[in-house]
């Protein structure tokens, strides 16, 4: 069978690369802890959907030369058998797809999201854990002593003292996804000191609340997750609905750049540092 477009390209970068390569990498599916791995100074020989990564993730960086053996749902088996890893690293959302990286490696399984579950502590445990499988568990320790710090700095320089906040991602003129405590911003505004308005939601990656919904807690603070709607800044200021917010009009929305909404430590650090250093509002 002929390879196609795709398949080449991989095939191609894989050669290129195989000079500096050797069997027995670790090959990682899951972005946050592809994000978790390199903060921890471990650089994999190949991880899924690079391009991507870079655009909604984007620290910490992948150095060149690791495989991109394509999408994290449909990963190229042929091109990961052909690395030979020694290890494949995945989370809950992929235990679908174990039977079939067990034919081809070891494979480490750490849960990074559950629903209704606190997001946090799994982000711990998962970091703890994969610190120490790959002979890094100073530095592991060291992520989550810098999560501490993040949140520490926020209750100090924020004072949120119970004060209501909300943490959304714009799916379109009309609609918000909300993160509660079971995601990693409503996870970090809870442990901050905020209390998180919309605490009880389950979050998916679909967007099911109208944007009126935010008007029901008029004095949150409204810390917008980016990437933003086509338009960006513009479509905002353009929006009626978005305008007549009370947020909005007394100055209170907080709009954030693109961050990985399943992400790991790094990213929860990151989000805490936003926060702290007041990024500005629209």
């Amino acid at each position: 069978m002929q390879p196609n477009r795709r398949q080449f390209l991989a095939l191609t970068a894989l050669l290129a690369a195989r000079p500096a390569r050797a069997a027995g990498g670790i090959a990682v599916i899951d972005w946050a802890l592809l994000e978790t791995m390199l903060a921890l100074g471990v650089v994999p020989a190949a991880a899924a959907e690079l391009r991507q990564y870079a655009r909604v993730v984007g620290e910490p960086a992948v150095p060149p030369g690791v495989v991109d053996i394509g999408l994290r749902g449909n990963p190229n088996l042929e091109l990961l058998s052909s690395l030979a890893p020694g290890l494949i690293v995945i989370s809950n959302f992929y235990e679908y797809r174990r039977a079939a990286f067990e034919r081809i490696a070891e494979v480490l399984s750490l849960p990074v999201y559950l629903a209704g579950e606190p997001c946090l502590p799994l982000l711990r445990r998962s970091t703890l854990e994969l610190g120490r499988r790959l002979g890094q568990p100073r530095r592991a320790e060291d992520l989550v002593g810098a999560l501490e710090a993040g949140i520490e700095a926020v209750r100090r320089i924020r004072h949120p003292d119970g004060r209501p906040a909300m943490a959304v991602n714009l799916g379109d003129r009309r609609h918000v996804r909300l993160f509660g405590d079971d995601t990693l911003f409503g996870g970090v505004l809870t442990a901050a000191g905020y209390r998180n308005a919309f605490a009880d939601t389950r979050y998916s990656m679909t967007a099911p609340a109208g944007i009126e919904a935010l008007a029901r807690e008029a004095e949150a603070e409204l810390f917008v997750i980016g990437p933003l709607p086509p338009g960006g800044t513009e479509a905002l200021a353009g929006n009626a609905l978005w305008q007549a917010l009370p947020q909005v009009t007394a100055g209170r929305v907080r709009l954030m750049p693109a961050l990985d909404h399943f992400g790991g430590l790094p990213t929860a650090t990151r989000f805490a540092a936003l926060i702290a250093e007041g990024v500005p509002a629209r």
